[in-house]
């Protein structure tokens, strides 16, 4: 890449960090992003995101002196790669919405020139870039894939809250319309991440060196490719596939351990104790745990994706169709447990003040996106429940400025998020002494036991 100028379009939890990378590895780079307020933000040198690692990030690119966050689509002219970061949501049917996409494409195609490469790392369902992207792009610029630009994916794969795996290290796969094109990507991201470069055939053939990295949450050391690795697929096709099939995956396991904790509930298991357990098994298993609710942009929303994909080739995925309908159904699951456990007190719903904790859509996050919050609120609001919100990182729904103040006058707590420091202070507190009467659990991430001897009822998702 003569020309080291290069366009990261949305900056979001996707492209903050990505454009800050980019910038920390000496590329001049153009920031482009719709929403002003947030490029003013990012112009005065803060980050619009709360996450330590992003903005330690952003400070060392904004130190550098090559990032440059505008809302003026014509500060991309001379750029020689386009890495395309917006959201890529699903409507109210849950088919995806394809639409902040094509806005994307119609910023970036009057400045495509000879030789660009555009990258979309937004999470597309496969056959989004061959049969929407690529015609779209030929048709908008007069000009030929492969011959006049280059086209290539490298879905993101961005952990929002993780302290070992950022922008900086994450394994990342890529793929393209050409072989030059998936070379062309392969060695911009292998130039930003610093790792090596595999074709994905080496992983079958056993080719691929693997590092061993403790796993903190099972206490046994895991096999990871090298940090921040690129692996060339053999076509753009397969990128595509590989973030709604691995987050797929991750969505239909949970499911099945929600499914489990039903089935927990019904023989008088604890089917954490049970998963504990399990997980002494050193292969074969996540683990993964049930909950009130599946929530964020991937878990949530990809599997849509992918079962759009196989819904137009013909065949209809039970599966994951169940999978979706088990974790959709969760956060009414929870409400259950709660009535039930309401019911045993003597209290109904109706009338009853009820704190709810938790607005993010996992702990340690400020991001709501498709969390079951919003679910629960709504459901336990048509009951007629008097509900309290609080958040520590998100604070727009928080009914009170702090945690004790908010559960003051409430008889049940329903965690929805386990924020650790919420959680830590909601463990160091005299639950009973406030009138607590119940707490469910919809994280089971309390001690059931010492809730107990405080005369509390407990309710975890498929745990006693």
């Amino acid at each position: 890449m003569n020309n080291k100028k290069i366009a990261v379009i949305g900056l979001g939890y996707v492209g903050l960090p990505l454009a800050s990378l980019c910038a920390v590895k000496d590329y001049q780079v153009v920031g482009f992003e719709s929403n002003q307020k947030i490029v003013d933000i990012l112009s005065c040198g803060k980050s619009h995101i709360i996450d330590i690692k992003v903005e330690a990030l952003l400070s060392k690119a904004n130190d550098s002196g090559n990032f440059h966050p505008t809302a003026n689509n014509e500060k991309l002219a001379d750029c020689v790669a386009y890495l395309i970061c917006v959201p890529t949501p699903i409507n109210s049917n849950n088919d995806p919405d394809i639409k902040p996409l094509i806005s994307a494409l119609d910023v970036i195609a009057p400045y495509i020139n000879k030789d660009d490469l555009i990258v979309v790392e937004s999470t597309v369902f496969p056959g989004t870039c061959d049969d929407i992207v690529l015609p779209y792009l030929e048709e908008k610029t007069g000009k030929k894939v492969g011959v006049d630009f280059q086209l290539a994916h490298c879905p993101e794969r961005v952990n929002p809250g993780d302290d070992f795996w950022t922008t900086e290290n994450i394994p990342r796969v890529v793929g393209a319309t050409t072989q030059k094109g998936v070379k062309a990507a392969a060695d911009l991201y292998v130039s930003i991440l610093g790792g090596d470069l595999f074709d994905v055939r080496d992983i079958r053939k056993s080719l691929r060196p693997k590092i061993s990295i403790a796993d903190t949450k099972s206490g046994y050391e895991i096999s990871q490719p090298p940090l921040g690795s690129v692996t060339m697929m053999r076509s753009i096709r397969d990128a595509e596939a590989v973030k709604a099939m691995e987050n797929t995956v991750r969505d239909v396991n949970i499911a099945f351990v929600n499914e489990l904790a039903k089935i927990s509930d019904v023989l008088n298991l604890d089917v954490v104790d049970v998963i504990d357990g399990m997980s002494t098994k050193p292969f074969g298993k996540g683990p993964f745990f049930p909950g009130a609710g599946v929530g964020g942009h991937c878990i949530a929303v990809d599997p849509e994706w992918l079962k759009d994909a196989a819904k137009r080739a013909g065949y209809m995925p039970e599966i994951i169709q169940l999978a979706r309908n088990t974790n959709n159904g969760m956060p009414e699951y929870a409400i259950s447990l709660l009535q039930d456990a309401l019911n045993e007190k003597a209290l109904p719903i109706k009338g009853t003040r009820i704190t709810v904790l938790g607005v993010a859509y996992k702990k340690n996050v400020d991001d709501a996106r498709e969390s079951p919050f919003f679910e629960i609120h709504n459901v336990l609001k048509k009951k007629g429940a008097e509900l309290s919100v609080y958040d520590s990182w998100i604070s727009k729904e928080n009914t009170s400025d702090t945690l004790e103040e908010t559960l003051k006058g409430s008889k049940a707590i329903f965690i929805v998020t386990d924020h650790d420091d919420c959680i830590n202070q909601l463990k160091n507190m005299d639950l009973a002494n406030l009138g607590i009467k119940v707490v469910v659990d919809g994280r089971n991430c309390l001690d059931s036991e010492s809730l107990t001897a405080q005369g509390i009822l407990y309710r975890g998702v498929g745990r006693r």
